[in-house]
């Protein structure tokens, strides 16, 4: 009998052992799901609030950015053709870079991929034709020149807004889901006289290959003056001067033109027409402006050729 009670008080505090091993265990489980709980929130704290944050700055001023880089471009052909002019000299190259995307969130999120395409005259989303009459030698000689072309990124922002920036006939546009709009203006000059409507205006035509680049990497273009032809007429025949593009920013156009000839004091249906646009199967659009009444033109055509550099 007396051997059996120790039995039992010997075995009682081993129980109390192995109880006090298995809430060790099960604190220890607890406290890792604590930690885990509260690394999971401050991951998604980051992920749902700083992350977007970060790359909606990141791509807004990536186009920031961009705009400058196309107003240098714009300003380096401008450049070359006022050297041509004063000296003759069109053996300076330049070089333009565009950075095609926005930088990434390092782990959390890609960068923000962007598209550049080179499009040079003859294709068939952009294009300019010009028209008009001159007197010479007692006869009236017709002159209808095509050309244009353009440069375009297209950025598919994920948390700014959708943009296109373009150079185009001279100009910077700038086109979104709600809206387009010219962020540079092109080499045109219209006045009116007391006779007469006269044109200043400078064409660029874009050549060389088509090229097409996607990435989030800095590239840039080789620029080329190959040549420039600058000429004074005087107007003859029916006294028009007429402008046709194609183009994918036909309102920024259309509103440029009105705003630029209406400062000068012109009046639709008198001293001008302004029509279009008229949408392609391209996607493209044709708008037309006529001048009426036009004395003398200024035309200058500058021959541009762009490389693509990749590296």
């Amino acid at each position: 009998m007396a051997s059996s009670v120790r039995t039992r008080a010997l075995g009682r505090p081993r129980r109390l052992s192995l109880l006090k091993k298995d809430r060790k265990g099960v604190a220890s489980t607890v406290g890792t799901i604590m930690a885990l709980l509260v690394f999971l929130t401050f991951m998604s704290l980051i992920i749902n609030n700083y992350v977007p944050a970060w790359m909606l700055d990141n791509e807004r001023s990536h186009m920031n950015a961009v705009i400058d880089q196309f107003g240098q471009l714009k300003g380096d052909v401008d450049g070359m053709i006022t050297q041509q002019r004063m000296t003759g000299d069109n053996s300076m190259k330049l070089y333009a870079p565009i950075t095609l995307g926005a930088s990434g969130v390092p782990i959390f999120a890609s960068p923000t991929a962007g598209i550049l395409k080179y499009e040079p005259q003859g294709s068939n989303v952009t294009g300019l034709t010009v028209q008009f009459s001159y007197t010479t030698t007692g006869a009236d000689v017709t002159v209808s020149v095509n050309g244009g072309g353009k440069v375009e990124l297209y950025a598919p922002n994920r948390y700014y807004v959708e943009q296109w920036i373009a150079y185009e006939n001279g100009a910077i546009l700038l086109r979104q889901t709600d809206g387009q709009t010219v962020r540079a203006y092109p080499n045109l000059d219209i006045t009116k006289t007391s006779t007469s409507v006269n044109v200043a205006f400078t064409q660029i035509d874009l050549i060389g290959a088509a090229q097409s680049l996607t990435g989030a990497d800095s590239v840039g273009f080789s620029l080329d003056l190959i040549y420039i032809d600058a000429q004074t007429y005087t107007v003859g025949g029916d006294h028009t001067w007429k402008l046709t593009m194609t183009t994918t920013y036909p309102q920024a156009w259309m509103k440029y033109l009105n705003e630029t000839l209406a400062e000068e004091g012109l009046v639709s249906g008198t001293d001008y027409t302004l029509i279009g646009p008229t949408v392609l199967a391209s996607g493209a659009s044709i708008i037309g402006l006529t001048l009426n009444g036009c004395g003398q033109v200024t035309y200058n055509r500058a021959y541009v050729s762009m490389s693509l550099l990749t590296s």
